[in-house]
């Protein structure tokens, strides 16, 4: 008998969505308060009893705490992400309903692939939350390049997905099993299938060489779009892809492991090395994701020596500076719109002072120097790493920070040293600078008082 008990947040978001469905036709606006306040109730109702609902679930003491913090923490994100998005949709005269509606289905696939104890229940998470994206992308209809993204996302999505149930198909030919604790004893066949699965996983994630879709994604798509998938829906499949290295002893299985070992390489280098020649602020920013993406595959593979807390203090460390990121630039504007290229920033600390400072928080923080938030991130990571005996990785990684240092520095010398080419208009939207300033407190703060973060990680995952 199913225990309906288990799915009280995914059953709360769908009665969000029929909700969201019934009032987005009355009223727009009214479809947002919703949201908001149900969110802020699930919230709630997971951080005063989120560990009881698991008890039954036959998940560990550690995977469930990694569940509900992670479902948590997307619903928190959710929170703001509903609060940023009128503005931004309003000035490129996309504002409608539909658009809260895919947010509520992506985050109700990202709750449902967190919580899989089985294959079938992931890929059901993953495309709901997939198509969701898909739709995200290609919502500017009047715009080529929303288009075009939307094209290229949903037909690599597919390919990904054709991987992701070959190998389901070959696990479960040789196991006779979805469940992941019951799958051990893989045979040749079963490593097949699931060296499929990681690969439409590493595609989900953006990690190289799966990478294709994401600079032309995040270019095409509506800004506020590419801030969505480089967050929620990406830590989601971030959670799973960990639960799945941990929870099947992928780091046992040695062919299996030398494919995270080399993506996690791909990807430190292919992401440092593509930014440097992008001219395109969201293409940088695609590559900048890569580049993490390497590091948190380290992460995944070293969680030995730090616990799993190590790899969710970088997750939420990266969380909380891209939406400062995307903040910062969903509140600048020119004259023929939203900021696209690099050289926009120029001048930037003569327009706004705020701002400027705040993007080189950030900036300083996803280059890991110190002693901004990011490089504890990395530091941990890299610790972990080499007590592992990681040593070409770390060093990779290393040398993948010092040339990703590179391109951050010079968006900061645009910013404070080069004059404006085009007028940027301050589009200054309230709840935008309220997530910028928060979040360049937070990163900067930390090195002054790291304890609550560092108490919540300790706690859970000790």
């Amino acid at each position: 008998m199913v225990n309906f008990y288990l799915y009280l947040p995914e059953i709360f978001i769908l009665a969000l969505i029929l909700s969201t469905l019934t009032l987005g036709l009355l009223n727009r606006d009214s479809s947002i308060t919703l949201n908001i306040i149900g969110f802020t109730l699930l919230s709630v109702f997971l951080i005063t009893n989120g560990s009881g609902i698991y008890l039954l679930s036959g998940f560990t003491d550690s995977t469930i705490n990694l569940v509900v913090l992670s479902k948590i923490i997307l619903s928190l994100g959710s929170i703001i992400f509903i609060l940023l998005l009128k503005r931004p949709l309003k000035n490129e005269n996309l504002y409608r309903y539909e658009y809260i509606l895919f947010v509520l289905f992506a985050t109700l696939g990202s709750f449902v692939l967190i919580s899989s104890n089985n294959f079938l229940t992931a890929f059901i998470g993953l495309e709901l939350q997939s198509l969701s994206l898909y739709l995200m992308a290609a919502f500017n209809t009047k715009d080529l390049n929303s288009n075009e993204a939307g094209i290229k996302y949903f037909s690599l999505g597919a390919l990904s997905s054709g991987f992701l149930l070959f190998g389901i198909s070959m696990v479960y030919f040789d196991t006779g099993n979805f469940l992941f604790q019951n799958l051990n004893n893989f045979t040749y066949i079963s490593e097949i299938g699931l060296s499929l699965i990681l690969i439409s996983l590493f595609f989900k994630v953006s990690a190289a060489p799966f990478h294709i879709w994401t600079p032309d994604v995040y270019e095409g798509s509506p800004t506020i779009s590419t801030l969505f998938f480089a967050t929620l829906p990406k830590f989601a499949s971030l959670i799973f892809l960990f639960r799945v290295y941990h929870e099947l002893n992928i780091t046992n299985i040695e062919s299996l492991n030398y494919i995270f070992q080399i993506v996690c390489a791909i990807s430190l280098l292919v992401g440092a090395y593509g930014a440097i020649t992008q001219k395109i602020i969201k293409r940088l920013l695609a590559f900048s994701s890569i580049n993490h993406i390497g590091f948190i595959l380290l992460g995944m593979m070293s969680y030995k020596l730090m616990s799993e807390g190590t790899l969710f203090f970088y997750l939420i460390i990266y969380l909380i500076t891209t939406f400062g990121i995307f903040a910062v630039i969903l509140n600048l504007r020119t004259v023929d719109g939203e900021v696209i290229k690099i050289s926009d920033l120029n001048g930037l600390r003569f327009t706004s002072r705020p701002k400027a400072i705040a993007l080189l928080v950030f900036l300083f923080s996803l280059a890991g120097i110190p002693p901004f938030a990011g490089f504890f991130a990395k530091f941990f990571i890299l610790s972990a790493s080499v007590n592992e005996g990681l040593y070409l990785l770390s060093i990779i990684a290393v040398i993948s920070s010092v040339i990703a240092a590179f391109y951050y520095l010079s968006v900061i010398k645009n910013m404070f040293f080069n004059e404006s080419k085009t007028e940027l208009l301050l589009d200054n939207n309230k709840i935008s600078s309220v997530v910028f300033i928060v979040s360049a407190l937070f990163v900067t703060l930390f090195f002054f008082y790291p304890d609550p973060l560092i108490d919540l990680v300790d706690i859970l995952f000790s």
